[in-house]
């Protein structure tokens, strides 16, 4: 649906029944929350899924020495496409399916500007365009809705943070338990024995490392579905406050944005069981309500899709370097 038919659907709704301008503008604060919210998510869903494939960051000498070893030792040909790879050889894969995702999602979600930018419009629409209307604006709630479902089902993972983690921890223990070996033959050096014990630190210091990457995952998740159900929370209330839009006088109206502001406000990722219990409250009533349910069937393939490919192969990838 191209964004002018989308801006005519949306105002549709807005003059519900050839209301007034007024009327329309006491909408404006909400609408124009509800999709800032939105894209607000959208981003974050972008940002996390960046986080879940980049490396962890080096120094400008580890860098630089990495860079010296991988030109070296390689049996490609030198050309400006093995250096930049030499320099960043874990540079997160290009997944056409996920950036169009992520565009569409966008795109649709900047159509509401342009409701802004006719709110002055005497026009009024037929009842049919307003229908039309509310299930377009229907789709964009429903959508953010289960993208958190989704997120929540399929939590983020920080592939190359543990990646790091587990080469290190392999590699100290090949040589810790050398050490030992080399002890029950009856060696008994101090150096032996003092770089056993600094071996056994450097695992306790992994085990910290480990934690704060488990602990970051966590924060992606719980900010990333809070802001998820945040814009799904607002655009429940802005559609369901418009599908009774001739019901309300102008003051009902005016009441609307603080309500939704209120709305916004507790969805937060401090409490996650809390914010888990909410997102279930909301999908639950999407998916017992038929005007809602019919909406979410058919985007609810494509968000699982997109939530599954964020990371291809991520399972795999950890599990190959647990096995080295």
């Amino acid at each position: 649906m191209r964004r002018s038919t989308i801006s005519v659907l949306i105002i549709g709704s807005l003059a519900l029944g050839g209301c007034s301008v007024e009327k329309a503008r006491a909408l404006q604060g909400a609408a124009l929350q509800f999709r800032n919210e939105s894209l607000s998510a959208i981003e974050a869903i972008d940002t996390m899924r960046k986080r879940e494939l980049e490396a962890p960051p080096k120094s400008s000498a580890e860098t630089r020495q990495a860079f010296i070893n991988r030109i070296l030792t390689s049996r490609a040909e030198v050309s400006g496409e093995i250096i930049d790879l030499a320099i960043d050889p874990f540079q997160p894969p290009k997944v056409a399916e996920w950036d169009t995702f992520i565009s569409d999602l966008r795109n649709q979600y900047e159509g509401f500007s342009e409701i802004f930018e006719k709110l002055d419009s005497k026009s009024v629409v037929s009842r049919d365009e307003v229908k039309k209307s509310a299930e377009y604006a229907q789709t964009l709630t429903v959508q953010m809705a289960l993208l958190a479902k989704a997120i929540s089902d399929n939590p983020p993972v920080l592939v190359q943070y543990r990646t790091s983690t587990i080469v290190k921890l392999q590699a100290i223990k090949r040589e810790y338990q050398s050490i030992q070996t080399r002890i029950k033959a009856g060696e008994t050096q101090s150096a032996l024995i003092q770089r056993k014990a600094e071996l056994e630190s450097q695992t306790g210091t992994m085990l910290d490392e480990w934690q704060r990457i488990k602990q970051e995952e966590q924060r992606l998740l719980e900010t990333t579905v809070a802001q998820c159900m945040k814009a799904a929370a607002v655009g429940k209330d802005v559609i369901e406050t418009a599908n009774r839009y001739d019901q309300l006088d102008l003051n009902q109206l005016n009441a609307l944005v603080p309500r939704v502001l209120t709305t916004a406000s507790t969805f937060t990722g401090r409490d996650y069981s809390s914010l888990r219990t909410k997102a279930t409250r909301i999908v639950s009533d999407i998916q017992t309500d038929p005007l809602w349910r019919n909406v979410a069937q058919k985007f609810l393939d494509r968000v699982n899709t997109a939530a599954q490919s964020r990371v291809p192969n991520r399972t795999a990838e950890v599990g190959s370097l647990d096995r080295r």
